[in-house]
């Protein structure tokens, strides 16, 4: 699944706090083998989940769930931006179930949002059954239309799916309104949360030349390191970063690569007191 795994040095304490105390439906019993200092299968599962996910289910030419910003608005509780969701080409007029699953919590503990959520011809995800008057409509301002509100941190993914009651249909999407990524003719580096505070972090490379090999070079909280890695046939690269560093609560993630065509880094926080929401 993982076209690398590099993990700089895990503090295990750190993690096992993490998912006890703010991922509410991860069991504390989940925590890291403190021996070996290897993260249990169980964990390693989600975050392989969480890249599947992202590539449409092992499916990067499926369709996906399709996010329009429309509105933003802060209230006393914090920054929300508004979307509209689009399901492209899926069959109107049976309700689906509509779901979100939020980092720092294992798949089977997925929110269902709605299981009667409806779509137009147009994709519009709907509360209701469309009508004549609306079955058209790119929008709907009656109320009726199934839009979302995201509070998140810089890099943090928003994973939705939705699906047929029969499991026939099932068409996911990653939202993530403030990206952190760089781009440079033609390339792309993206790194997104695998869990708030950012003890696992994706990290996905796109428009590198098919079947090249390429260089990424790392600095974690001070600690460098340079490795190579492969490129798919498809152009894509995907690495998981275990940033944390010994001795260290917080720091930042720094990854570059520079070929002959581009060159893109990004740079995320990890650690205690980063995880922040806009």
């Amino acid at each position: 699944m993982f076209g690398t795994v590099r993990s700089w040095a895990l503090f295990a304490s750190s993690l096992i706090f993490y998912i006890a105390i703010n991922a509410q439906t991860a069991p504390p019993s989940d925590g890291m083998d403190r021996l070996n200092g290897q993260l249990p299968p169980k964990f390693m599962q989600m975050l392989k989940s969480q890249a599947s996910w992202d590539q449409g289910l092992n499916n990067p030419a499926g369709p996906r769930l399709r996010f329009v910003k429309f509105d933003e608005f802060t209230r006393p509780d914090g920054h929300f931006t508004r979307y509209r969701v689009y399901a492209d080409g899926v069959p109107e007029g049976t309700p689906y179930i509509f779901a979100v699953w939020k980092i720092g919590a294992y798949l089977e503990d997925l929110q269902v949002l709605s299981s009667a959520a409806y779509v137009n011809r147009k994709g519009l995800l709907l509360t209701k059954k469309p009508t004549q008057n609306n079955e058209n409509s790119d929008t709907v301002g009656d109320g009726t239309e199934f839009d979302v509100g995201i509070q998140a941190a810089n890099g943090e993914p928003i994973r939705f799916v939705l699906r047929s009651k029969d499991n026939k249909i099932l068409i996911p999407g990653t939202l993530v309104p403030y990206p952190i990524e760089s781009s440079d003719h033609g390339c792309r580096l993206t790194a997104l949360l695998s869990v708030p505070e950012g003890q696992a972090i994706l990290v996905y490379g796109e428009g590198f030349v098919p079947n090249s090999e390429v260089v990424v070079n790392g600095d974690s909280a001070g600690e460098l390191k340079e490795s190579k890695h492969t490129v798919d046939a498809g152009g894509h690269l995907q690495i998981l970063e275990m940033p944390f560093v010994l001795g260290k609560e917080s720091g930042e993630l720094k990854e570059s690569i520079a070929t002959k065509d581009c060159s893109v880094s990004i740079t995320i926080p990890w650690g205690k007191g980063t995880y922040l929401k806009h």
